[in-house]
């Protein structure tokens, strides 16, 4: 990520991420890297409760796994991930992805 000139918070578990979130700027962040498996609370929760309790509805939240089974991505869609990747994620995707969701906030804040 530094590479690609993006800061980064690392959080070792949802608990963490929340914490990060509830006390971060408005805009701080662009996206939001989330590993479904954890511990003390993992990705699944963090996300139901960062769009349902820190009502943070525009934020993309990119699910990350190393989980083959067949109904994890239409469970975190219904979560209210934006996206969905299986680890390992080749880095040329994460950057093509991480650019365009970048864009898509940066067009959203100069339409507000």
């Amino acid at each position: 990520l530094k590479k690609m000139k993006c800061s980064a918070k690392r959080a070792e578990h949802g608990q963490v991420a929340l914490d990060i979130l509830k006390t971060s700027m408005p805009g701080e962040f662009d996206v939001i890297l989330m590993d479904l498996r954890m511990p003390i609370m993992d990705g699944l929760e963090a996300t139901k409760l960062i769009r349902e309790e820190l009502k943070m509805t525009d934020i993309p939240i990119l699910a990350l796994t190393g989980e083959k089974r067949d109904d994890i991505q239409s469970e975190c869609e219904g979560i209210g991930f934006t996206d969905f990747f299986s680890k390992p994620l080749p880095k040329k995707t994460l950057e093509e992805t991480i650019a365009k969701y970048k864009a898509l906030r940066d067009g959203l804040a100069t339409n507000e």
